[in-house]
């Protein structure tokens, strides 16, 4: 995980710009490891770039910017999927292969559409002074786009209260390309066609930045095309029993449904090795003090966990690619209620609570040679005011929902676990809207009056509506809180080849809206998690986390702006400036 930053500027004048030192301080929060930046003149001003790195492959720790040949390269994440050595980091193995890409744009689109994993970058072509910047398209690394009056900003992560700028998240929808001498034209090689909904996200990108987009034709990553799979299996001809581990016991043994299970099981493992596996062998402390290579023998690696399903099935994943001598920390939350003035034991007995106690001695009993390190994050509502007033609301930036507020504050906070020492933090996201989790998946089923296709067409309509939305809903946002706390955020479930298959299912394939809540919700993931040994959680009911962890009011809509968030600008922001 790192922390990136390129301004664009013109006319620059005698004294060039400097990064606020708020600023920088949030972007070091990122990369703590390792920092550096470099400034290029070009025909109408400066270009700046910073690099805050946090380590986690290669033998060595990779400083940022890499300059390759006539390119600039800022790069933040991780590519799964790279035919490098061991020993080279994916950052340096990128920066050589996008060197190679000099006169040949298609080299470089061919080389996009085959990574598999979360990142973003900004590739500045010192030539022809070209800026090329992405999110993946999942949208797992957050980059932010902000319109300056004399420029333009690139960045993971922005600071709040400047009045003279306009933020948004870059919509990620593939490779934009801008000359900087002209920021009045861009180009966008896009993932995908864009539909109605990405439309839109670009047309609100032109009007904020002022600029007009041109579309060309889509790259069109393999992972992307959903597959013809042979399953003709439906949850829905199975017969409900009362008792549910009968039910489950019964499903399991269909051979079309063991073989779904399967190939899930070989895709999920495979995502959750990756996460777990590419990392520093070096725990945060360790690293903190080191003076001379040494071997490190604490815990690299967290999972928030509120004890539901989704993190408990990955924690008992992780348990088989973590060396034994490891502990693993459970990382869970609680806040103070708001009627709450005394700190006691009580006090945080939260559902989440609850429920991580629950699941932990699930993991005890199926892995007893593990150290199970389950860490209690206690927040009283004065921590919390004070941490989101000077510090998260920025992180939540351009952000400003009570959803956003919610969420935002419960990753930082237990992200944020002082006697955690891992710089690795698994997060569960992406598992409701894969396999049918919420609610309103169930209710577009039983509010549909319709024959049974037309309701299955209503659940399909209602998971695809939240997979095309997943990108611009929350994830940059976590990836923001909880890198600020010196962790990498890494999400199995949205992982490119688990995607494509469970996407490539139908929508009775994934979930089963005639059984009860508990049952049929995600079934096909609590199936698994019940063929894999887990029993009580795995008929445990959703429940969001800002619920869970009692930091939510749920008097207050979740889509309403946040008082606290809610940006206070004292001048109007002019985006309509000429630059050419």
């Amino acid at each position: 995980m790192c922390g990136i930053f390129c301004s664009v500027l013109h006319n620059v004048g005698l004294q060039s710009f400097k990064i606020p030192i708020a600023l920088k301080e949030i972007l070091r929060n990122r990369g703590p490891d390792v920092q550096d930046e470099m400034i290029v003149d070009y025909d109408a001003g400066q270009i700046i770039f910073s690099g805050n790195v946090l380590w986690q492959q290669g033998e060595g720790m990779q400083k940022q910017p890499v300059v390759a040949n006539d390119f600039i390269f800022l790069f933040n994440g991780d590519i799964y999927n790279l035919p490098k050595p061991e020993y080279m980091s994916d950052t340096s193995w990128i920066a050589s292969k996008i060197s190679e890409c000099r006169y040949n744009e298609n080299k470089l689109l061919k080389l996009l559409k085959k990574w598999e994993g979360p990142h973003c970058f900004i590739i500045y072509d010192k030539q022809d002074q070209i800026l090329y910047f992405s999110r993946d398209a999942l949208g797992r690394n957050s980059l932010i786009i902000e319109r300056i009056p004399n420029g333009l900003h690139l960045l993971s992560t922005s600071h709040r209260f400047e009045n003279d700028k306009l933020s948004l998240e870059l919509p990620p929808m593939g490779l934009y390309k801008v000359n900087i001498n002209d920021l009045t034209s861009c180009v966008l090689h896009p993932w995908q066609p864009l539909n109605n909904y990405y439309v839109e996200l670009l047309s609100r990108l032109d009007q904020a930045v002022g600029w007009k987009t041109t579309v060309e034709s889509p790259m069109s990553p393999e992972w992307m095309l959903k597959s013809k799979l042979t399953f003709d299996y439906d949850f829905y001809k199975y017969t409900y029993i009362d008792s549910h581990e009968d039910l489950y016991k019964k499903l399991i043994n269909q051979p079309q449904i063991k073989e779904s299970l399967a190939t899930l099981h070989k895709l999920l493992s495979n995502s959750v090795r990756n996460r777990v596996t590419n990392k520093a062998p070096l725990c945060r402390l360790c690293l903190e003090k080191m003076t001379v290579p040494t071997l490190c023998g604490h815990a690299k690696l967290c999972i928030l966990f509120s004890g539901g399903i989704d993190c408990t099935i990955l924690a008992l994943l992780a348990n088989e690619f973590v060396p034994q001598n490891e502990a693993i920390e459970l990382i869970n939350v609680a806040f103070e209620s708001v009627e709450g003035q005394n700190i006691s034991e009580k006090l945080w007995d939260v559902p989440d609570r609850k429920t991580a106690l629950l699941s932990i001695n699930e993991l005890k009993q199926l892995c007893p040679k593990r150290c199970w390190k389950l860490l209690e994050v206690n927040v009283t509502r004065r921590e919390l005011d004070q941490n989101l007033t000077t510090r998260i609301k920025h992180l939540i930036y351009p952000l400003e929902t009570v959803l956003d507020e919610s969420l935002g504050c419960a990753f930082w906070f237990a992200s944020h676990c002082d006697s955690s020492t891992a710089r690795v933090a698994l997060i569960g996201s992406g598992a409701d809207e894969l396999f049918g989790g919420y609610a309103r998946h169930r209710n577009s089923f039983r509010h549909c009056q319709g024959s049974a296709t037309e309701r299955q067409l209503a659940v399909h309509n209602e998971l695809e509506m939240d997979w095309q939305r997943i990108p611009a809903r929350n994830l940059a946002r976590d990836d923001r809180v909880i890198a600020d706390n010196g962790k990498t955020a890494r999400s199995p479930f949205i992982e490119e080849n688990v995607v494509k298959f469970i996407r490539s299912l139908e929508a009775y394939q994934k979930c089963c809206f005639c059984f009860p809540e508990g049952v049929g919700d995600k079934l096909l993931l609590r199936l698994y998690g019940f063929q894999i040994g887990l029993r009580g959680v795995v008929f445990l009911k959703k429940r969001a986390i800002q619920f869970g962890s009692r930091i939510a009011n749920k008097k207050h809509k979740a889509v309403h702006q946040s008082d606290t968030l809610k940006q206070k600008l004292s001048a109007k922001v002019n985006i309509s400036h000429t630059f050419s």
